[in-house]
């Protein structure tokens, strides 16, 4: 793909794009932040429990504890805790920078990439599903409303505006007509 690359650019990003940004990196943030608390909410709750179960309620196979493995259960309960915290932690980390810090990085920046290329168009008129190719990851494809499809020529260069960190989608260009994808 990178042959059919004819040009890139930069540009700083309009208000519409700041708000495509702004709304994905909200989005991200609601898929990673929730989790992470309820997890972190149930392993402080199990820990704060203890081995006697639940301070209340009713008890339905009642276990009598003796001194030795109360012991035992708060010397490992730390640091079979203390595991799961690291690999939640870990794993949520490597989520939020994989996925939010790019888009906070774009927003913070002000810029996006511009990239004139002459896409690869692929049509499944069977699925009513028309594909162009876009030059951000190998074999990466968008798909178009079909008007759009058949309003492009072949080896006509299009404009593809992405965030330069995120390597988000945020316009397609044919011109100066917006191609819409989905």
């Amino acid at each position: 793909m990178p042959e059919r690359i004819a040009s890139t650019g930069e540009a700083t990003l309009s208000n519409d794009d700041l708000r495509l940004l702004k709304d994905k990196r909200n989005r991200q943030f609601l898929f990673i932040i929730p989790p992470y608390i309820a997890l972190l909410a149930i392993g402080i709750f199990n820990w704060a429990s203890g081995v006697g179960g639940l301070p209340h309620g009713r008890v339905t196979n009642p276990i009598e504890y003796d001194d030795e493995n109360t012991q035992q259960f708060w010397t490992v309960a730390p640091y079979v805790f203390g595991f799961f915290f690291l690999m939640a932690t870990i794993y949520f980390t490597k989520l939020f920078v994989q996925s939010v810090y790019p888009l906070m990085k774009d927003i913070k920046n002000n810029k996006k990439s511009l990239i004139f290329y002459t896409p690869a168009k692929s049509a499944m008129p069977f699925f009513h599903k028309y594909y162009l190719s876009t030059p951000l990851y190998k074999n990466q494809q968008v798909e178009i409303s079909r008007e759009d499809f058949e309003s492009i020529p072949d080896g006509r260069e299009l404009c593809l505006e992405a965030g330069p960190s995120s390597v988000f989608i945020l316009r397609l260009r044919n011109g100066e007509k917006d191609i819409r994808f989905y």
